[in-house]
């Protein structure tokens, strides 16, 4: 399958790496040809040459700087790859395959948005929400979740990001003890009492959070778009291993065999909730 005429395997150059958080690293890649990524786009990354590890990594882009040419990747340190490429040597190149899949869609800028992260789900959303900022758009609620304080990276990376920051910890160690989704239940129930259009929810994390996301938004009738997390073997869609299943039309006609399965890395990551059958 012919991949887009703008997407590219580019040899890029480590600019740097920190620790964010415990076991969270930021790495800098100059990558001019990917530097135009779109919030909810990803790259695969060959972490070091060889064939072991013999498949990529893929990882969402956490930000992006055309004028620079860099893009940032943001990722918990879990395995041998992320770990090799927590490693990388600086001004080492890796091959880098993107930017890949599709994007967060742009609303108007009158409308609010609520965008809903847990765990390394946070960096795409990131990334769309300065995107919204810089778009001018005014009311962006960034709702964070994660299971204890540890696990949450720091504050300044979210500057710039939404206009209203809110927290929740499984343990209750920051913020609200329980759920992101209690914080999503509150700022739905609020809008309404408010008399406010429907906001538009975006999120990524765990596929259980989307899930419970993507239902209470399809009983409130909000719209709602989530990027999916899976891993992208090829990024391409040929090796057919990152599938979702979809739900039947809502015109009522029954999906096929062959198109009732949707390639995450070429229609997505990124879809409408309601295409998912959760």
């Amino acid at each position: 399958m012919p991949m887009a005429a703008d997407v590219g395997d580019v040899r890029a150059q480590v600019i740097s790496t920190c620790e964010i958080a415990p076991d969270f690293h930021l790495t800098r890649l100059l990558a001019r040809e990917i530097s135009a990524a779109r919030p909810g786009q990803f790259v695969n990354i060959r972490v070091r040459d060889g064939i072991d590890p013999f498949l990529r990594l893929p990882l969402s882009v956490a930000a992006a700087d055309p004028v620079a040419g860099t893009i940032d990747l943001m990722y918990e340190d879990l395995g041998p790859k992320s770990h090799a490429l927590c490693q990388a040597a600086i001004d080492s190149h890796l091959a880098c395959l993107g930017p890949l899949g599709n994007s967060f869609p742009m609303p108007d800028k009158a409308r609010s948005v609520i965008l809903v992260a847990g765990g390394i789900g946070l960096p795409p959303v990131l990334f769309y929400g300065r995107h919204l900022i810089e778009a001018g758009v005014r009311d962006v609620r960034l709702l964070v979740g994660a299971r204890n304080s540890r696990k949450l990276l720091p504050d300044e990376l979210f500057v710039g990001s939404a206009s209203a920051v809110s927290i929740a910890t499984d343990d209750g160690s920051l913020g609200h003890h329980g759920l992101v989704t209690d914080l999503l239940d509150r700022e739905l129930g609020e809008a309404s009492g408010r008399g406010e259009s429907a906001p538009l929810v975006c999120s990524c994390g765990p596929h259980p959070m989307m899930s419970a996301v993507a239902a209470m938004c399809a009983e409130r009738a909000v719209a709602c778009y989530v990027s999916l997390e899976e891993y992208m073997a090829c990024g391409f869609g040929v090796c057919v291993g990152c599938v979702v299943e979809r739900r039947p039309s809502t015109s009522g006609s029954d999906l096929s065999p062959y198109n009732s399965y949707s390639r995450i890395c070429v229609d997505g990551p990124v879809y409408d909730a309601l295409e998912i059958n959760w």
